[in-house]
């Protein structure tokens, strides 16, 4: 008897993503939890579920369907672990909408890397010009100068 309270207790304490064999497996709402990690991006917890919500309502907005809209509610739900249900329709989108975010960042690192590159060829090629004939190649020097000042490091227009 007192053996049958002893395993009680052991389910009862041992972690819900844990299976017997010391492997462990993702339930639903964890795997909800990181999607939305994955689409908000990195932050505080509750500007990831901000920018989550905002994505998903504009992915898929389901305006004749107010069930199935997104909402930060629904969001916090899982993120705080008062919910463990993720219908199928959810994880799908929350599956797409992670992807799309993912291939976004992808092409953000590419083009900042493409960006710095530019910016790092354009300053060597000024240098080079003004070690030749500083005063023969001003005109091109000072359109190298402007052409790598003219856009700064955030992609904004400078000047």
């Amino acid at each position: 008897m007192h053996q049958k309270g002893t395993e009680k207790m052991k389910v009862y304490n041992e972690k819900p993503w844990q299976i017997d064999k010391g492997q462990k497996t993702m339930d639903d709402a964890l795997q909800a939890q990181g999607y939305i990690r994955d689409i908000g991006g990195p932050g505080r917890p509750t500007v990831i579920i901000s920018i989550a919500a905002e994505v998903l309502d504009k992915l898929f907005p389901h305006k004749d369907e107010p069930k199935k809209q997104w909402t930060e509610r629904r969001l916090w739900e899982w993120w705080s672990n008062r919910s463990d249900v993720v219908r199928h329709w959810q994880m799908c989108e929350l599956h797409r909408a992670a992807e799309t975010k993912k291939q976004e960042r992808v092409l953000i690192d590419a083009a900042r890397r493409e960006h710095a590159e530019f910016i790092a060829r354009t300053t060597r090629l000024a240098e080079m010009l003004e070690r030749q004939d500083e005063a023969f190649h001003s005109a091109q020097i000072e359109g190298l100068r402007r052409q790598s000042c003219r856009v700064d490091r955030s992609g904004n227009q400078g000047e």
